[in-house]
């Protein structure tokens, strides 16, 4: 499976993989990665998104076996820099207990886990509401009340990725993020892992982040302070330095509060 890639930045700079969320493709790192002159950026299109698209169906695992794939044949077989968003930070968790050895940091942002005693139910009760046309208005409707800046400059990429996630087609997708468990060999996985949760985030989010920094071995678990769930795509300036600071091990912005 040969997923589109965008990249970016010098050949020989440390390469850093972008895992995009579940509502827009990998173009929406661009701001992100405008701020990274000194790194090599890498962001594929996850099956089924964007040019990426004719890949699907998508899967948490297949999507991660895909990136492995993909930057294993063009960008080296380790020491690379993992960032995710969101269903993104899921196929980067899964990615960090199949591949660690192809990573030497990673920073995760707005994932869930679902620790639910009752995952296949709540699971599928999340994707029967994924395909009621309502609920999908209400999401395209609350989505597009407060685009991300990002979404006037990319107009017609913005148009097209709203169009496919919400479509009814992309409903699986939904269901598939809301049955996400904690991986098996992620205990094991020594990845330096940093786990965000905006601080205005729903209480599951923050549970997540919380249980995935306990099962790595060295897994961080902080707060974006004042922030949503979408405060990678709002505010770059902020992300950005929040990725170089991790990767550098240099101090954390003063904004992201180590837990």
């Amino acid at each position: 499976m040969d997923l589109f890639v965008r990249e970016t930045g010098p050949l020989q700079a440390p390469t850093v993989v972008f895992l995009h969320g579940g509502r827009l493709s990998g173009w929406s790192w661009e701001p992100v990665i405008d701020r990274l002159p000194g790194y090599r950026c890498v962001a594929p299109d996850l099956p089924q998104f964007g040019k990426s698209v004719a890949l699907g169906p998508f899967r948490i695992d297949r999507a991660a076996q895909a990136v492995a794939t993909s930057i294993r044949s063009g960008f080296g077989a380790g020491g690379l820099h993992l960032v995710g968003y969101s269903l993104g930070a899921q196929v980067g968790i899964d990615l960090l207990a199949r591949e660690p050895a192809l990573f030497a940091s990673a920073v995760l942002c707005g994932t869930f886990v679902n620790s639910f005693p009752w995952v296949g139910p709540s699971q599928r009760f999340v994707g029967a509401l994924a395909r009621m046309a309502w609920s999908r208005r209400l999401l395209s409707q609350l989505w597009n009340a407060h685009p991300p800046e990002l979404a006037a400059t990319r107009a017609a990429d913005y148009r097209e990725d709203m169009r496919l996630a919400l479509s009814e087609d992309a409903a699986h997708i939904v269901s598939e993020s809301a049955g996400f468990t904690v991986p098996k060999g992620l205990e094991k996985s020594p990845v330096p892992a940093l786990f965000i949760t905006g601080a205005d985030e729903y209480w599951p989010a923050h549970r997540s982040a919380a249980e995935l920094a306990r099962t790595m071995p060295r897994g961080v678990n902080a707060v974006a302070v004042g922030m949503r769930h979408d405060w990678p795509l709002r505010h770059p300036e902020l992300f950005s330095r929040t990725v170089r600071c991790w990767l550098a091990n240099a101090d954390l912005p003063s904004q992201i509060a180590v837990r």
